[in-house]
This record gives structure tokens, sequence and C-alpha cells, in this order.
């Protein structure tokens, strides 16, 4: 078992098994438990040990050595499932244990399920659920349902990258090709992704995001074959409400298409697009527009203990977790903005913008008063990049006046006094909740900008210079000018180019409330 569990003593474990001179005391050796009932196959599976698990289950005459219990009840298979260190040493003892085709002990397929989803095992939970889809329904193992599991990971969905050119037909017969025999097209596919490791790793991906999609539907379906209304109001409220808090919308589309019955369930408090709101997953939210009637019953919907509306939601602020994807306060601020704008004008009705909650106040006395400390930071941060861009941008000044005969040094001189000027507008705003929307990112892209095109132009006019003076003495100047003079405006492109390209997309790229898909949801 310590060697085993080093996971660096393979040679000391092979001449150790070689050491027992008969197969009796090889099989009291695999045997043997410490005092929580672990084997040495559950120190390899805890650790990822494959090579001294492939050992070790080669000198087991039956498949079930992988399905020895400690005093917890569980297996190694489960621990390689928990663990998630190495799909090698699942799908070894996944297969090697026969749980697919033979009878397992009983349980087993279903404590398995919830572990290979929250270890990202999409194809081997999959084959579980094609084998016995009752297994939906066990959590033994876990605090949450496979399906709770599933909707808390929207990494292994489309959504997250862009759909390549592969069909769900090509993707779903993929395993089948590898036994029937394949295509031209099939033997070509292949050969191509050998080739060419970035398209196999792009392959991969969207067989995942396929795979999770059809484990997803099986899932539903799975619930749904109960037929039991109160299963299926707990299990898939339970997802849905997971789904939200994860922005991971296509699971809250799948089980409203599975059992549109739960759509009427108030999730934690809220109804569906209530609770989007609040968690601010747009992803999510964005369901709205693929809504009928239902739109139209959540936009009036007030709740009758606080006497609050969805623009009360969306004027609260954010969760910390969403709040802090976006960079800076100011952005927060302006997105916190975007969130109540969009409430406000394509989803609550004119008739409940100004209503009272029970505390009378409106929607925006509430996000007034729930904003008011990310204003004042989202102030000082506008205020200290202003501050820090400004005294450089005058230093340019500075050096471009002296020399403005010549057009690098005039465009240094123009540019930068612009950046300086929009500099001090950041500086001398009054900072209003609605400056943060349009206004002070406008100025602080333009300044920015500004201050870049001095800079560069400042570095030109420099190593001009320069090598005028030096080409007479020094011939190959010329070269190492150009490089060492670039390296001041490459420096600024990496440091500030992030921001301003975050800076575009939030003011001007396409808004993140859209329609994302032509399917309809009643």
């Amino acid at each position: 078992m310590l060697a085993v569990g080093t996971n660096h003593s393979h040679r000391f474990v092979e001449k150790l098994v070689e050491s027992l001179s008969n197969d009796n005391l090889i099989m009291d050796a695999l045997k043997a438990k410490n005092c929580d009932g672990d084997t040495a196959l559950h120190y390899a599976a805890k650790v990822g040990n494959l090579m001294d698990a492939e050992l070790l289950m080669s000198h087991w005459p039956g498949p079930d050595i992988a399905l020895q219990v400690n005093k917890k009840g569980q297996t190694p298979l489960l621990y390689a499932a928990w663990l998630g260190r190495k799909k090698g040493m699942l799908t070894y003892m996944f297969y090697k244990a026969d749980v697919l085709f033979k009878p397992p002990p009983s349980g087993i397929r279903g404590d398995l399920l919830t572990p290979a989803i929250d270890s990202e095992f999409i194809d081997l939970a999959l084959e579980l659920v094609e084998k016995s889809s009752s297994i939906v329904l066990r959590n033994k193992w876990a605090s949450q349902r496979p399906l709770e599991v599933l909707a808390s990971k929207p990494q292994l969905f489309h959504s997250t990258s862009e759909r390549g050119p592969l069909t769900s037909e090509s993707i779903n017969n993929t395993k089948e090709s590898h036994d029937d025999g394949r295509t031209f097209k099939e033997w070509f596919t292949r050969i191509l992704l050998c080739l060419v490791q970035p398209t196999r790793k792009i392959y991969e991906t969207k067989i995942t995001h396929m795979r999770t999609k059809k484990l997803l539907i099986r899932m539903c379906l799975a619930v749904i074959d109960t037929r039991n209304q109160d299963v299926a109001w707990v299990i898939l409220g339970s997802t849905i409400d997971k789904a939200i808090e994860c922005g991971n919308y296509e699971v809250v589309e799948e089980c409203i298409l599975a059992y549109p019955s739960t759509i009427w369930d108030a999730f934690s408090g809220f109804y569906l697009f209530h609770s989007a709101i609040h968690q601010r997953q747009e992803r999510v939210y964005n369901l709205v527009y693929q809504m009928t009637s239902y739109k139209t019953f959540v936009a009036s919907y007030v709740n009758p203990e606080t006497n609050e509306n969805a623009l009360h939601i969306a004027a609260k602020l954010a969760p910390h977790h969403r709040l802090n994807t976006i960079t800076g306060a100011a952005l927060q601020m302006q997105r916190e903005l975007q969130w109540f704008n969009e409430v406000k004008d394509n989803f609550i009705q004119s008739t409940n913008i100004e209503d009272l909650n029970t505390n009378n106040k409106t929607p925006r006395m509430v996000f007034t008063d729930e904003h008011k400390d990310l204003l004042k930071e989202g102030q000082k941060w506008m205020k200290d990049t202003a501050s820090s861009s400004t005294v450089v941008a005058a230093l340019i000044v500075t050096v471009a006046f002296a020399a403005t005969f010549t057009v690098p040094d005039a465009i240094a001189l123009f540019s930068s006094v612009t950046s300086v000027l929009m500099f001090l507008g950041i500086l001398t705003s009054r900072y209003a909740e609605g400056d943060f929307l349009h206004a002070l990112p406008q100025k602080m892209m333009i300044g920015l900008l500004s201050l870049f095109l001095s800079l560069a132009a400042t570095m030109v006019a420099f190593g001009a210079t320069l090598a005028l003076v030096l080409q007479d003495k020094v011939t190959w100047i010329a070269a190492p000018l150009v490089t060492v003079t670039s390296i001041p405006v490459a420096l600024y492109a990496w440091l500030q180019f992030p921001l301003l390209k975050e800076l575009y997309k939030n003011t001007y790229g396409e808004s993140i409330f859209h329609k994302q898909d032509k399917r309809t949801i009643h």
C-alpha cells in the first residue's frame, strides 16, 4: 500500500509482487486491508497510479477487484471517478470491471454517474445512462444529483466556443465507426487530425460538446420517464436553479423543453428570469427573447412580500462573483447600468418603472442606494488612471513642443494635448451614475488612444533624429535604434490595449442582451 501510494515506486512494486512465490500469497496481498478497509488498489486509484493498478488487476482472476468496498462502502472504481486525476485510470477500471456488460453490485452504476460527470468523463457517463437510465435519480455519494452537477459545468457545452463544421450525426457516429469500418471521408478526417494537432484538439472539444448535449437530453428524458410530477419538479427545478447560478442556459432551455411546467416554479424565491437578473446571467436572461406568453407574466409580476418587481431586482448590486468578471470599478458600474436599462426598456412594463417597494423606494432609488460604494470606487479608479496618464502626456507635450517643426513631433504634440484635455475632462467630471454608461468610457478611450499615438510619434522622432546624427559615424545604428525605440510602444500596447479593448467592447460592441437561438419556448 505504501509503495503503490507513492506513485513513483513502480519498479519496487513490480519486484514486490514477483517476490510472492505463489498465487495464494498474491491474492492475500491484494485482499489485505488497512483500518479503513482500503486495499492496495484503493491507494492506486486515489493517487492515479495507473501503472501499478494494471499490475495488481492483472493478478486478480476476476473483474471484481475494482469493486471491493472499504468501510465507507467505496470502491477503487469510485475513487478513480471522484478524484479524476487520470481518465485512463477510470477507463481501465471501468471496462476491466465489466460495469456495463455484467450485472454489477447493487447501485454501482448510479454511484459512478455523479463523479464521472464531476470529473468531466462525459463519454463514460453517457454509456452509464444509456445502459441504465434510472441511475439519473441517484445521488448517494454527493450532495447534488447528476443533473445538477452537469448544470454546474457550462464549459462542457458548445456555448463556451464557436460551433465548427461538425454535425451532431458525425460526432454521435464517431464511436460506432471504430467497429463498423470507415468511409474514405472518415479515414481522411482521422489522418488529417493526426497531422494537425490543433485541429484534433478542436475536434475533440466539439465531440465533448455534442456528447454533453446528448447526455443532458437522455438524463432529462429519464426524469420524465418516471411519470412522477413530484420527482420531475424536484430534480428539474433544482437543476434549473443551479444552471441559472452558473449561467448554463443550455441546461435551462433543455429542462424547460423536457417539462414546460417547471417554468412556473419559483427558484430560490425567484421566477426563472428574475433569478437570471439577480444572478446577472445574461445567457439565461436572453432566453426571454424566445418566450411568448410567459414574458408578459414575469414582466408584470410583483413579489407580494417585498412588493418588488423585476426592475427592483436589477437595481440591486450584482453578486460579487459576477461583478468581479469585469475589470475595474468603472466598467463594473457601466455593466450594472446596462442591466438596469435593459430591464427598464425591454422587460418591465412602463407602468411599473416607478413602483414602490415595502421600503417606499423606486427601482432608481434602490439602484442609487445599492451602488453608492461602487460609484465611489469607480470615481477613484477613473481619477487614478487619468491622473497617472496626465503626467505622462504632459511630459510628452513638453518634449514635443520644442521640436514641432518635424511631422512626428507635431503629431506627438497634438495627440498628447488631446490626451491631456481628455484626462482633465475625466478629472473634472461630475461622476453621476449615467456618466459611467458612455461619457466617461468615451473620454478614457480617446485619452488612452491619443497617449499611445503621442508616445509612438515621439519614439519615431527620437529614433529618426538619432539615426541621422549617427549614420556617418555608426553605419549599423539604424536597425538597433528601431528595435530599441519600439520597446516602449510595444510595452504600452501590451499593458493598455486589453483595457482599451474591454472599454470599446462594453461601450460600442454588440450588446450582451440579444436573441441567441431560433428555438422557441412557449
